[in-house]
């Protein structure tokens, strides 16, 4: 089985967003993908389950292809996130440690990885042979039906026709520029309570997605409504899922993130090579870890997360301290992806919890922004 009948499979299916974080062992397959999908390339395969979700809330079909070690740093985000709002992911895996493999590292998580996955109650497909176009098929057709993660596991041989393309002329390579950039922190003047109630007042049709624990509570409390996503979970996962929504939609989308989340992922230039001209994050910055007691984080009177975000490429940053330079940097006419560090004072408002389950949180927004609900 080559590259081109995987493709088939997957066109079969109508995918129509692909993740992926490539593997030496089926090296042409990962070159062919961006020809033939939207495509998301990842540096750590953690944050493409985030897009994913990100991609079924806007109605896509999205699919991730990785090599299967990457899977240990995606299970947290795969059970409290797929699994918990019950989306779709088929994840195509090119699966290492097998019998035939020369890397000691690959085996010790990879060779028991059927017994891993069925311990999480994932559901997987071992592909072994030369012609399993129809189980592959079979096997994200199960993952859309029941709406649940499936995991392929595709073992060495059976993508070894895939061709490998030239590697990119040394042009590729070619930059320059000028960056000035000169800090000015103050003290600030707002608490995250503060700034999301600015977010919150300003919007109209714009899909607000909420990080876990606290912040989403301060949101639900300020003012509720459908186009919220709150996450219940999932630490990191908040960008990539605005991300997700911001590729496969033409809605604004408008991410409150924290400095220990993005801290924690690798998704900043990812968003910037996708480039949506609609995706805003906010990063409420309190150099604490807020919603676990306030405990002081790493870097928190250095780490300057808007240059980290300029490096990450991209073009339009801000740094505020206050309600009015937090509005005027939301309503600054640029196309995005637009990066606002919102340096705010610790502390959490005394809010109730979220009284909606996983479940009626996807079905509402999803019915906001007017995809279609599984089942």
């Amino acid at each position: 089985m080559d590259g081109s009948t995987i493709v088939k499979a997957m066109k079969d299916q109508d995918i129509t967003l692909v993740t992926s974080l490539p593997c030496d062992k089926a090296r042409g397959l990962f070159f062919s993908i961006p020809r033939e999908f939207r495509h998301v390339g990842l540096t750590r395969e953690e944050d493409g389950i985030g897009i994913s979700a990100g991609a079924s809330f806007a109605g896509a079909r999205p699919m991730m292809v990785i090599q299967s070690s990457g899977l240990g740093n995606m299970f947290n985000a795969l059970l409290s996130l797929t699994f918990t709002y019950q989306l779709p992911l088929p994840i195509l895996a090119s699966w290492r440690g097998t019998e035939t493999e020369t890397i000691a590292a690959q085996v010790p998580f990879n060779r028991p990885l059927p017994e891993i996955l069925s311990s999480a109650r994932i559901p997987f497909t071992i592909i072994s042979g030369s012609d399993q176009q129809e189980a592959i098929e079979n096997s994200i057709a199960s993952s859309f039906r029941n709406s649940t993660p499936h995991v392929i596991l595709l073992k060495p041989g059976c993508d070894e026709d895939c061709p490998e393309p030239l590697l990119p002329d040394r042009s590729f390579f070619l930059r320059s520029g000028t960056l000035e950039y000169q800090r000015n922190w103050r003290i600030p003047e707002m608490t995250r309570f503060d700034a999301i109630e600015v977010v919150a007042r300003a919007v109209s049709g714009e899909v607000i997605v909420s990080n876990i624990g606290i912040p989403s509570r301060e949101l639900f409390f300020i003012r509720d409504r459908p186009l919220n996503m709150y996450m219940l979970g999932s630490y990191t996962q908040a960008s990539p899922i605005g991300l997700g929504i911001a590729v496969c939609s033409d809605r604004e989308v408008i991410v409150l993130d924290g400095d220990g989340s993005l801290l924690g992922s690798s998704v900043l230039p990812v968003i910037a090579a996708a480039s949506p001209g609609h995706l805003t994050v906010v990063c409420l910055d309190n150099g604490v870890f807020g919603s676990t007691g306030n405990q002081p984080r790493p870097g928190r009177d250095r780490t300057d997360l808007r240059l980290m975000a300029i490096g990450a490429g991209f073009d339009h940053t801000w740094t505020v301290h206050t309600r009015e330079e937090l509005g005027e940097a939301l309503s600054a006419a640029h196309s995005g992806p637009k990066f606002i560090h919102a340096r705010i004072s610790p502390g959490n408002r005394d809010v109730p919890t979220i009284p909606l389950t996983p479940i009626e949180i996807r079905d509402r927004f999803m019915s906001a922004i007017g995809s279609s609900v599984p089942g």
